[in-house]
């Protein structure tokens, strides 16, 4: 089982903000999107930039990043991942 901690980039309105969430196998930028913000259909704005269920707001991966479990551990400890 991998350790794949993923940034998003999020831009709800005029407010932009980075989020992260921990996803236990490799995937595809859509799929982490999916799997993140519940999207029902993909939508694509421009090249792995995916709209919302509503079409108000978008999402797209900033990076992915495999940790080990001891770093896993650290994030949890510290309250960036859950």
């Amino acid at each position: 089982m991998k350790n794949i901690l993923v940034q998003f980039d999020i831009k709800a309105g005029e407010y932009e903000h980075r989020d992260f969430y921990l996803f236990k196998k490799k995937q595809s930028e859509y799929k982490y999107c999916k799997e993140f913000w519940g999207l029902t259909k993909k939508r694509e704005l421009s090249e792995n930039v995916f709209w919302d269920n509503q079409i108000q707001n978008t999402i797209e991966v900033y990076s992915e990043t495999e940790l080990t479990d001891q770093q896993v551990k650290t994030l949890k400890e510290v309250g960036v991942v859950y």
